[in-house]
């Protein structure tokens, strides 16, 4: 039974632990630590208490696996609750995998917070850099398939341009791939010399910020395509079911405008 000092540690503890996770980060042990002011060696009994009286109890996934050993990038030998003294070498990283992707894809830890009535910790610019970075690992680690939902938004957006304030002119073009090799998921002709690309997202925030910096790459390379004979002006648009605000304002200050369907007008 966790004292009541390592109980107040914990709760001190959660909301970075949970702003890792959403962020997609494995911190450290000693990362982690050093946020509530206490040793590294103290961690593995605050991490214990929040895995037994707090996740496990709620079904949730061990959000205490995501944080690893500085040198192995592994956690202690001590982070699953029946421990991992029987498992081989190769079995404890399976494990460890198995997992951290679990934490990393559940999307209820404010609903955890808010249950227990703690602030989250405030997202910064490096987070969401951190986020879109790790979404995109985790994108090439297990491969990703468009949900159904991804394909309705996308199938909506290219038969209703209207939805997003677009007037076409010319034909769209939905799956469109550049001389790179890259595909972004709509273009829209709205003028003379002028385009739109469009990429579509479910509204995971790593989700958003790589889609923001894709966008970034979309614009360069559609305008290099069609400059041949003139400037071509080409805008962006971010689309999705639900965009934060921190992700809006770093779209903006990439020139990347995002526009919010309601999914019951889609689904």
């Amino acid at each position: 039974m966790a004292t009541e000092l390592i109980k107040e540690y914990g709760l001190r503890l959660l909301p970075y632990l949970v702003q890792e996770a959403k962020t997609s980060n494995t911190p450290t042990y000693g990362e982690l630590a050093a946020k509530i002011g206490v040793h590294h060696r103290v961690l593995s009994h605050i991490l214990g208490y929040i895995r037994d009286e707090i996740i496990i109890p709620r079904g949730l996934p061990l959000i205490n696996a995501i944080v690893v050993n500085k040198g192995t990038n592994l956690p202690g030998d001590d982070w699953l609750p029946q421990g991992t003294s029987t498992l081989s070498d190769e079995e404890y990283k399976q494990e460890y995998f198995r997992y951290r992707d679990q934490v990393l894809a559940y999307k209820g830890w404010d609903n955890l917070l808010r249950e227990l009535d703690l602030d989250p910790v405030e997202p910064t610019e490096e987070n969401l850099d951190n986020r879109g970075r790790a979404y995109s690992e985790y994108i090439e680690r297990i491969g990703k398939c468009d949900s159904v939902e991804h394909f309705k938004l996308k199938e909506f957006i290219a038969s209703h341009p209207e939805a997003i304030g677009l007037i076409p002119e010319s034909s769209t073009q939905v799956e469109y791939r550049f001389l790179s090799g890259d595909r972004v998921d709509i273009v829209f002709g709205t003028g003379p010399d002028k385009w739109i690309v469009v990429e579509i997202k479910d509204g995971e925030i790593g989700e958003l910020v790589m889609g923001v910096c894709q966008l970034v790459k979309y614009r360069a390379l559609l305008q290099a395509e069609k400059s041949h004979n003139d400037y071509a002006e080409v805008d962006a648009f971010l689309v999705a079911y639900e965009i934060p605000a921190d992700v809006s304002l770093f779209a903006a200050k990439l020139g990347i405008r995002c526009k919010i369907i309601r999914k019951d007008i889609v689904i």
